[in-house]
């Protein structure tokens, strides 16, 4: 049986209640209990019931390849945008370096004209010819000193530190050159590389939609088959309670000892969750002040918008089973990364490549390590509304099945 969040159902339930086309459906990505002023009417026949389950099922079959295919390339997309936004990141820093050197070689020149000009002005004191004296001057309010050197042969008709500083000035110039080259290309590269981020944002957001739509018809479908306002408040109910129930047991796990979940990472120093930006720093060493806890987890930990759409999902799931989403490993450090290559050579990436070292990654247990499993095919089925995802590396069909592994694309 499909699993769906709250809001997703509360809104199918909506469409039971008062029927729009489905392609007005959008579920909000947010659970939300639905509001209890909603009216309910009185339930079908049985005769209409048997007519809804029939119509029903017609569309479930028309459903079911498109959503198959439309899963799939929300996960490519999303895929694509997490790969973009890391080669927008690397241009921005590289745009950043060359700005610092093309800064350093301006500086150089202005130094080198500064020395130059100062020469000029012994000149005058000591009465130097005005033949020497006019190709100093030439030099200095060149715009291409270097071509003028070329052309004149300056620096072999001076000598000692006027030479020194004629050729300082040269060089100067060409490294500023060379500096501002490299910056305007890097500033190039960093504009395609945010663009192209953009694009794949773009694409992921229209193909997520998409599903979105197809999930909450969907749920139509499947709400009809109950088709009563009665039994969807009963639901409403009984999500309430068992999300009351997570909430226990998320405190529970937050205070348990480092041993009671079976197979949990050593739990890291608690996150300070201040929102700070993770750019910039290398994988495997992001500070705890842009890191946040996940809920009903000890010392799981991932990037600040990463963990706040996986306690929302957490919730969500929480509506569904009772209890938060199980967490055995998040955010890891670079010597925990080197710990798990070291431990499981065969299925750990190399350290310093992980998404677990980028705090977008997690590995998942309560049967969701499981192809096929009720956990596992909720998450299948929730986890993009979420902008979470199981890589198609990952897939049962993959080249490297791991269905514990699931990453946030945003």
């Amino acid at each position: 049986m499909l699993r769906l969040p709250a809001a997703v159902t509360a809104l199918a339930l909506t469409a039971v209640l008062f029927p729009a086309p489905a392609s007005a459906l959008v579920p909000s990505p947010r659970p939300t209990p639905a509001p209890s002023s909603v009216p309910t009417p009185s339930g079908p026949s049985s005769a209409e019931l048997n007519e809804q389950v029939d119509k029903q099922r017609a569309l479930l079959a028309e459903q079911e390849a498109g959503l198959a295919a439309a899963s799939r390339t929300a996960r490519e997309t999303l895929e694509a945008y997490q790969i973009a936004q890391r080669q927008a990141e690397e241009a921005a820093r590289v745009a950043a370096e060359q700005a610092q050197r093309l800064a350093a070689a301006k500086q150089a020149t202005e130094q080198a004209g500064a020395r130059l000009a100062g020469y000029i002005g012994s000149m005058y004191r000591t009465g130097m010819g005005n033949r020497q004296l006019s190709l100093y001057s030439s030099a200095l309010d060149a715009e291409n000193p270097r071509e003028l050197f070329s052309g004149l042969g300056l620096a072999q008709r001076v000598g000692g530190n006027q030479s020194n500083a004629l050729n300082e000035l040269g060089v100067a110039e060409a490294a500023q050159e060379v500096a501002a080259a490299q910056a305007a290309a890097a500033d190039q590269a960093q504009k395609a590389a945010e663009a192209q981020a953009a694009t794949a944002k773009l694409a992921a957001d229209q193909v997520v939609a998409q599903l979105a739509d197809q999930v909450a018809a969907r749920t139509v479908a499947l709400l009809r088959t109950q088709a009563a306002a009665a039994a969807a408040l009963e639901q409403e109910n009984k999500r309430a309670s068992l999300l009351v129930q997570a909430d226990l047991i998320a405190r529970q796990r937050a205070e348990a000892p480092d041993a009671a979940i079976d197979g949990a990472f050593v739990p890291r120093p608690m996150a300070a969750c201040q929102g700070q930006d993770t750019k910039g720093y290398p994988n495997g060493m992001i500070p705890p002040e842009a890191l946040c806890p996940l809920w009903g987890t000890r010392g799981q930990i991932l990037r600040a918008d990463a963990a706040a759409a996986f306690n929302d999902m957490s919730k969500a799931y929480a509506q569904e089973f009772g209890v938060p989403i199980c967490v055995t490993d998040s955010y890891r450090n670079y010597d925990e990364q080197v710990a798990v290559a070291a431990a499981k050579p065969d299925l750990a990436a190399r350290p310093g490549s992980s998404n677990h070292g980028w705090g977008v990654a997690t590995d998942l247990c309560d049967g969701i390590q499981a192809f096929g499993s009720v956990t596992h095919e909720w998450m299948v089925d929730n986890s993009m509304l979420f902008g979470w995802f199981l890589p198609s590396w990952a897939q049962q069909n993959g080249s490297k099945p791991e269905p514990w592994h699931w990453e946030f694309a945003g």
